[in-house]
């Protein structure tokens, strides 16, 4: 494994993209995106047929993936994010749990692609905050996605809607779901055309 700050910066250069990822512009490039979707897509593939090997022995919550459009067009633009950035914390926390309930060296591979994708994202994400601010006009929306999956800011908001999954295959879709629902919602709002 090499420095915490290459996996941050892995799906930019395999991209093209610019190395500094300075602002917004290099999340709002769909490239990036596509990526993140195409790799958690893939691991999801990877382990469809692990069977009992990834049947999780408590359940796990992963964000609910689901989107009512007419519910997120209501939400404003504060809240649509503590829902991207609450959803985030919540995978990190998930991925973290299944890392500890699922031992299996053969999975570790999978989930560690998936909790730095996952982490990887957040970062990102993090850099759209000054387009975003927490609910109530509060700051802080993207508070601390750290290990422990924790949010700070946003005084009042409750966690997002959360999901029990059973399985590690399960939690890889929900992930996969996640970024090509809210995410790709959020990103079409919050970056400059």
């Amino acid at each position: 494994m090499g420095p915490p700050g290459l996996w941050v910066l892995l799906p930019l250069l395999l991209l093209g993209a610019p190395a500094r990822p300075d602002g917004p512009g290099s999340l709002c490039d769909p490239r990036v995106l596509e990526r993140f979707i195409r790799e958690a897509q893939d691991t999801e593939r990877g382990l469809a047929g692990c069977g009992s090997a990834c049947d999780l022995p408590e359940p796990v919550p992963v964000p609910d993936p689901g989107v009512n459009f007419n519910d997120w067009r209501q939400l404003d633009a504060s809240r649509r994010g503590w829902q991207v950035a609450g959803g985030q914390a919540v995978l990190v926390a998930a991925v973290l749990r299944a890392r500890e309930l699922l031992p299996a060296p053969g999975l570790r591979p999978a989930l560690d692609r998936t909790y730095s994708a996952v982490r990887s994202l957040a970062h990102l994400l993090r850099r759209l905050r000054p387009q975003v601010t927490g609910p109530g006009g509060s700051g802080g929306v993207w508070g601390d996605l750290g290990a422990r999956g924790g949010l700070g800011g946003a005084p009042g908001a409750g966690p997002p809607p959360a999901v029990p999954v059973r399985s590690l295959p399960r939690l890889l879709r929900a992930h996969a779901s996640f970024l090509r629902g809210k995410v790709r919602l959020f990103l079409a709002d919050a970056c400059p055309r």
